[in-house]
């Protein structure tokens, strides 16, 4: 089951400060087992509005890497995201689900609880 993960802001932060280790372990294993990383880019966004440039350099080689995909949230996506949401306004939170709706990929966050609300299919992975 290990073929890739989405990344929720949570696990971006962890990956960016080594908070835990365990995101960049699964992200790793991920990649070197020819899985992908998938990162939506409103999560992105969010991690980028409260990091120090330090932790942005480390996002921006994560983003670099091969095998990692940067999902953009683009005016096609807007009304399935927003059929997501369901009159929420966690924008990162439904872009999360439909990349993780799309890949089929475990998403790997501490707040999972939170996410299984959008969508009780989708897979957490939850970060220690």
């Amino acid at each position: 089951m290990l073929p890739g993960r989405v990344l929720d802001v949570s696990a971006l932060i962890d990956i960016a400060v080594a908070k835990t280790k365990y995101a960049r372990a699964v992200a790793a294993t991920c990649l070197s087992s020819g899985g992908g990383i998938c990162v939506p880019a409103t999560a992105l966004a969010a991690v980028y509005s409260i990091a120090p440039l330090s932790t942005q350099v480390e996002l921006f080689e994560l983003v670099s890497t091969p095998g990692v995909t940067v999902d953009d949230f683009t005016a096609g996506k807007v009304g399935d995201i927003a059929e997501i949401l369901d009159g929420s306004r966690d924008v990162t939170a439904g872009h999360v689900i439909w990349c993780a709706r799309h890949t089929r990929w475990p998403i790997l966050t501490d707040r999972g609880e939170q996410l299984v609300v959008y969508d009780p299919h989708v897979t957490i992975d939850a970060l220690p």
